[in-house]
């Protein structure tokens, strides 16, 4: 486990993606190797317990153990009633603060910032036709209804694609900017980020591959 105290060279050996993180973001591990790895994330605007979530939580997805155990309609009811609501209240939240930043920003990365709007609002369309389609097609399939599936495995590939372009553009989530609102924004990416692929491993594992 990555600890606040270490210096870099001992998180990097303590869990080699923290090297490849720092090379992601732009840092040179070879000028910091020997400070501390919190301080070196605070001179480049990163929140050290967010980057270390980054960092451990990578290909965890919260309660898969105990998502194994459901029946298809309990699935469904969670993914209906829980993942949809959430994922589109955070989409929603993410919306107004991009906005409000392109607004109070637009000099300093507004560019970079409206690209990303741009990519959310794609993002956002796309999920809510998804969601309508999901709750139509998931109602004949608890009907025991002959259901095919892929058209709701594409719409998932172009959602990864879409967000794998959030990933890309917000270097992993991590923005860097001095005003304090860009932290809120690479939380709730990363949060939403993690939060779609968790929900589509699910689908996919749990839902469409029982089907076929």
């Amino acid at each position: 486990m990555i600890q606040r105290a270490m210096t870099v060279e001992d998180a990097v050996m303590t869990d080699s993606r923290v090297l490849q993180k720092l090379n992601n973001l732009g840092i040179n591990y070879d000028f910091v190797a020997a400070e501390k790895l919190e301080v070196v994330l605070k001179e480049n605007g990163i929140d050290f317990d967010f980057f270390v979530k980054q960092i451990e939580g990578e290909q965890d997805f919260e309660g898969i153990e105990q998502i194994k155990t459901w029946s298809k309609r309990e699935i469904i009811k969670y993914i209906i009633r829980e993942i949809h609501p959430f994922e589109i209240n955070l989409i929603e939240k993410l919306d107004k603060e991009l906005r409000e930043l392109i607004h109070d920003h637009y000099l300093e990365n507004g560019e970079q910032l409206f690209t990303i709007y741009e990519t959310l609002l794609l993002i956002k369309a796309e999920l809510v036709h998804h969601f309508s389609k999901e709750e139509i097609e998931f109602e004949e399939f608890l009907s025991d209804d002959n259901v095919d599936f892929s058209s709701l495995i594409a719409e998932h590939e172009k959602t990864i694609g879409l967000f794998d372009r959030i990933k890309y553009l917000s270097h992993d989530f991590s923005l860097k900017a001095n005003y304090e609102k860009i932290k809120d924004v690479n939380e709730d990416l990363f949060k939403l980020d993690n939060d779609m692929r968790r929900h589509i491993y699910i689908e996919n594992e749990f839902l469409f591959k029982n089907q076929e």
